[in-house]
């Protein structure tokens, strides 16, 4: 009987400690999401304070280096399709908005 108590009481010790670290696991794992959450926010308010989006040419314009990005499906700045004005053509200019090519001559002329 003693023998049987002591092992359900193991086992109970066992069971508690096991629910215990998964939950401590699920906290972490939630910690490290709004860390990569709060990244990812910071990152977007400080890109937006060097990028500004070209929606009409489907392009951000990065200030710092003044050259421009394609802006791939998920809304993200694709940084291998770096070019510059020297760069387009005249259907990139054709399709630029007023509000977009504004942009582009303060850069030009800036």
């Amino acid at each position: 009987m003693i023998v049987g108590l002591i092992i359900v009481f193991l086992f109970s010790i066992f069971a508690a400690s096991y629910l215990l670290a998964r939950r401590d696991d699920k906290i972490l794992d939630l910690q490290q999401r709004v860390d990569f959450l709060e990244q990812k926010s910071n990152k977007k308010i400080i890109s937006r304070l060097l990028f500004v989006e070209l929606k009409s040419v489907n392009s951000v314009l990065d200030t710092l280096n003044n050259c421009f990005y394609l802006i791939d499906k998920e809304g993200n700045y694709d940084v291998d399709t770096e070019y510059r004005l020297a760069d387009v053509n005249d259907g990139w200019w054709e399709n630029l908005s007023i509000q977009d090519l504004e942009v582009v001559n303060k850069l030009k002329n800036g």
